[in-house]
């Protein structure tokens, strides 16, 4: 009756010896980070990485009533400097503790039956828009933000039928055609590549997103949270990041506002477009140089929808 309890609370108790890193991260991150506990723990057998993925908005209540967790990775860098000032923040550069970037762009259901090209088609009337709740979820504040530049954000205020509290409530309900278009990270657009179509944001409304990464002062395992954190930050970890739709380009341009002042992330863009087109169409080239590093990707949802699952 243990085992089954620990299991559904996230895993079995750890054995004699096992040191259990607590990390908090936002939930948008959940697949690199999954696959960099994967390595980790094979090179680490007696560590094992346990993830509370929530919302970035819960981070600081959560770390309030708690005073438990070794690494943190919220969903935005505002989230971190909120955890800095109260006290719960160790070991943080933020010139070099960015191992990653999100980057913003529009998703629609699969054929895009709205019509959505551009950012302000999500004013048109009848558009059936999903928006992150800011509150709960970084990708909320983006929205208000992109809209607010472009001058429609009333607009899209009175077409907004989704309040989302985390940004997979956004991608499931394009996936099952709830809403006509929202905003996301290109980490959560590559996990539907197959029922939804992807449409980069111009760069003048495109946002870029500091990814930090940060040991806490209440780590159990201070040393063992700053090797984690060493090689998340490492070409190695880094480059799992990309795997999986970040942004990994050192140094891209902004404004003071976050959004993007070049071309620098249309690559990362086309390979994104291109990874849907693939998964949708299985004769089309998947090499490094149509879909960059989400060949693994779009091969994994190719063979899922295969299956029929």
């Amino acid at each position: 009756m243990v085992l089954v309890i620990s299991w559904l609370a996230g895993g079995l108790p750890a054995t004699a010896g096992e040191k259990e890193l607590l990390f908090h991260a936002g939930v948008g991150q959940r697949s690199s980070l999954n696959e960099i506990k994967e390595i980790w723990e094979k090179r680490y057998p007696d560590q094992r990485v346990n993830f509370s993925y929530k919302g970035s908005g819960y981070f600081i209540a959560d770390l309030t009533r708690s005073r438990q967790g070794d690494l943190f990775m919220p969903g935005e860098e505002f989230y971190l400097l909120q955890a800095k000032e109260r006290g719960f923040v160790d070991n943080y550069n933020p010139a070099t503790d960015i191992p990653a970037y999100f980057v913003t762009v529009i998703i629609t259901p699969r054929g895009n039956p709205a019509k959505i090209h551009k950012i302000e088609d999500f004013a048109r009337p009848g558009v059936r828009v999903g928006l992150g709740n800011p509150r709960s979820c970084a990708i909320g504040l983006w929205h208000e933000k992109i809209f607010k530049k472009a001058g429609i954000w009333d607009q899209v205020q009175k077409n907004a039928t989704l309040s989302a509290k985390c940004i997979p409530e956004l991608g499931n309900a394009a996936q099952h055609k709830a809403i006509d278009a929202t905003i996301v990270w290109s980490t959560t657009a590559v996990l539907y590549l197959r029922d939804v179509e992807i449409v980069p944001i111009e760069p003048r409304y495109r946002g870029i997103v500091r990814l930090p990464v940060a040991t806490l002062t209440c780590a159990r395992y201070k040393e063992e949270a700053k090797q984690l954190k060493a090689f998340i930050l490492s070409p190695e970890g880094r480059r799992i990041f990309h795997k999986h739709a970040y942004v990994i380009t050192p140094n891209i341009p902004v404004d003071a506002q976050g959004f993007c002042l070049d071309d620098a992330t249309d690559a990362d863009m086309r390979y994104l477009v291109n990874a849907a087109r693939a998964v949708k169409d299985e004769t089309f080239p998947v090499t490094p140089e149509t879909v960059g590093d989400l060949i693994e990707e779009v091969e994994r949802q190719r063979k899922t929808l295969r299956s029929g699952s």
